[in-house]
């Protein structure tokens, strides 16, 4: 058993998942703690997975358990909450830092808190549903703008991904050779990536480079960014291939 106590609440949430056939749910994680948890022998990609409330969030929280195993999907518990100047004409340039100081100001851990995504002068504040009642009810000024904080819905049109098309010059479609080509590295240098837990396909750790990836899975590398795999483009008269990503920016 591990020492750190994080780590141990995390093992400990899915001992109770198994034991009570029921899905467990930790606070939001930062990107090295979910690192931290997948390198641990607690680890079980079949029976544990990171959801933050939308594809690119990097603060997720850990759902402990199996759809196959409970017959049921996970129930996120997940919230929004928009947050909005009382008047456009007077807000300030505010930032995610200035945001999120101001809700933990209110006496919020910070685990109860993922992202926050910044739309020119509103913010969107994933939360758990924990902390959102205090969030809609007692927020009302980030720095010296007076803002109002109603909940959102997940469909929200600010929340759509915005993305940037990319074409990569790759030998094969194995996802080694698509890792190296997204990140700028050689394959060499990308190969430690792997046994880091810094490779994800579909939010689950890759550990196969060798692996072919499909049209519409979701690859993310820790440090370098996420992109919908869209599939071959086409090919050069020297068998090089030109496969086709959409980027989330």
């Amino acid at each position: 058993m591990t020492s750190d106590p994080l780590l141990r609440h995390l093992e400990d949430l899915c001992r109770q998942a198994e034991n009570r056939n029921t899905w467990r749910y930790s606070g939001f994680l930062s990107p090295a703690e979910q690192e931290d948890f997948c390198r641990s022998p607690s680890w079980a990609p079949d029976f544990c997975r990171f959801w933050g409330g939308f594809e690119t969030a990097e603060r997720c929280i850990l759902g402990a358990g199996s759809e196959a195993f409970f017959d049921e999907a996970p129930s996120w518990p997940i919230s929004v909450v928009h947050i909005a100047p009382l008047s456009e004409k007077y807000a300030e340039d505010l930032t995610h830092r200035d945001f999120l100081g101001a809700i933990l100001g209110l006496g919020i851990e910070r685990s109860l808190i993922g992202d926050i995504l910044v739309r020119d002068h509103h913010a969107y504040v994933f939360c758990l549903e924990s902390a959102r009642d205090l969030l809609l009810s007692s927020l009302s000024q980030v720095r010296r703008t007076s803002v109002r904080a109603e909940q959102a819905a997940a469909d929200t049109p600010a929340l759509s991904p915005r993305l940037q098309p990319l074409s990569l010059n790759v030998a094969s479609e194995r996802l080694d050779a698509v890792v190296a080509a997204f990140c700028g590295l050689s394959r060499g240098q990308s190969a430690g990536l792997f046994p880091a837990g810094k490779v994800l396909v579909n939010s689950r750790p890759a550990a196969d480079g060798s692996v072919r990836l499909k049209s519409g899975d979701i690859l993310s590398v820790r440090g370098f960014g996420k992109a919908r795999y869209e599939g071959i483009d086409r090919s050069s008269r020297k068998g090089r291939l030109f496969v086709a990503l959409q980027k989330y920016v």
